[in-house]
C-alpha cells in the first residue's frame, strides 16, 4: 500500500524552474529522508506534499485519492508539516502550543477531550518537554523551540510525518532522540519524509533517500545505493576523504545516546 505518491511534479516560481519531473513514494513503515545541496527543492517538495504549495503540473495522492479532491480536513488529520523554523507568534505556553495539533481532531468550539489530553502528554514526553510544558514558548532556547514544533506535529498523531529539517537547531543529544523518535514513529506504522542536511543520521536512519540536485532527482534507493561517491560528487562537488574505505565508513555514526543524562533542561 501507497500512502503518499507524487507523479510529475513541475514547479516554476517567477521564472526559476525549482521542480521537474519529480516523483516520489511513501510507504507505511518507511522513512524516506529528501537530501540534496541548498537550493535542491527539497522544501518546496516537502510544502507540495503538504498541500501548501500546489504545482504547476503533476499529481499528489494520498491514499490513492487525488489532493483536492479528498476530505481535506481528514488528510489534515493524517498528514503532519513540521515547517523550517516554525515559530508561534503568540506568547502560549508549551503545552497550549503542543495542543494546538489536536485542532483537526475537534469540532467548532469543541473542547479536548481525555484522548486529546493522552495525545498532548505523550507529546510532551517523547519529545523531553514535561518539564517545560508551562513555560512560555517565547522564553525556549532555539532546540527547545524545536522539540515544542515536534510535539505539537506529534500530538496529532499524523499517519504522515512531513518534516523539514528538524534537527537543524538541536545538539548532538537531541539530534539522535529526534531521530530515534521519528523511526519510533514509522515503526508503529506511520511514516515520515524528513529533510537533511546531516548525511551520517541520513544514512543511518533513513529507510530509503531521494537525492535532489538542481530540482531533479539525482537517485532514489536505499542509502548505500544513493550515497555513492559519483552522486556526492554530482551533487556537493566532495568526494571520499583519504583514509577510508567507502562512503560507508565515512558517514559512519560514531555515537550513541547514553540514558541519565542531565543537560539543565
Amino acid at each position: 500500500m501507497t500512502l503518499l505518491q507524487a507523479e510529475d511534479l513541475h514547479l516554476t516560481l517567477g521564472r526559476k524552474e525549482i521542480l521537474a519531473a519529480v516523483d516520489l513514494l511513501l510507504a507505511p513503515g518507511e522513512m524516506l529522508g529528501l537530501i540534496g545541496p541548498n537550493g535542491a527543492g527539497k522544501s518546496t517538495l516537502l510544502k507540495l506534499l503538504a498541500g501548501i504549495l500546489s504545482p504547476d503540473r503533476g499529481r499528489r495522492r494520498f491514499l490513492g485519492r487525488d489532493y483536492g479532491r479528498d476530505d481535506g480536513r481528514a488528510r489534515a488529520r493524517a498528514v503532519a508539516y513540521l515547517a523550517q523554523q516554525g515559530a508561534a507568534h503568540w506568547p502560549l505556553a508549551v503545552e497550549q502550543l503542543v495542543a494546538l495539533g489536536r485542532l483537526p481532531h475537534l469540532g467548532p468550539w469543541q473542547r479536548p477531550g481525555e484522548q486529546d489530553r493522552r495525545a498532548i502528554r505523550e507529546a510532551l514526553a517523547d519529545t523531553d518537554l514535561l518539564e517545560l510544558a508551562p513555560r512560555p514558548f517565547d522564553t525556549l532556547s532555539g532546540g527547545e523551540r524545536a522539540r515544542a514544533l515536534l510535539a505539537r506535529a506529534l500530538a496529532g498523531e499524523p499517519r504522515v510525518l512531513l518534516a523539514d529539517e528538524p534537527v537543524a537547531a538541536l545538539d548532538p543529544a537531541h539530534q539522535l532522540d529526534v531521530m530515534a523518535l521519528l523511526r519510533r514513529h514509522c515503526e508503529r506504522g506511520g511514516a515520515a519524509i524528513v529533510v537533511l542536511h546531516d548525511l551520517r543520521l541520513a544514512a543511518h536512519y533513513c529507510d530509503r533517500l531521494q537525492l535532489l540536485h538542481r530540482g531533479r532527482t539525482l537517485a532514489s534507493g536505499r542509502p548505500a545505493q544513493v550515497l555513492g561517491e559519483e552522486n556526492l560528487e554530482r551533487a556537493y562537488g566532495i568526494g571520499i576523504r583519504p583514509g577510508f574505505d567507502s562512503v560507508e565508513q565515512a558517514l559512519a555514526l560514531t555515537w550513541e545516546r547514553r540514558p541519565g543524562r542531565n543537560d539543565g533542561y
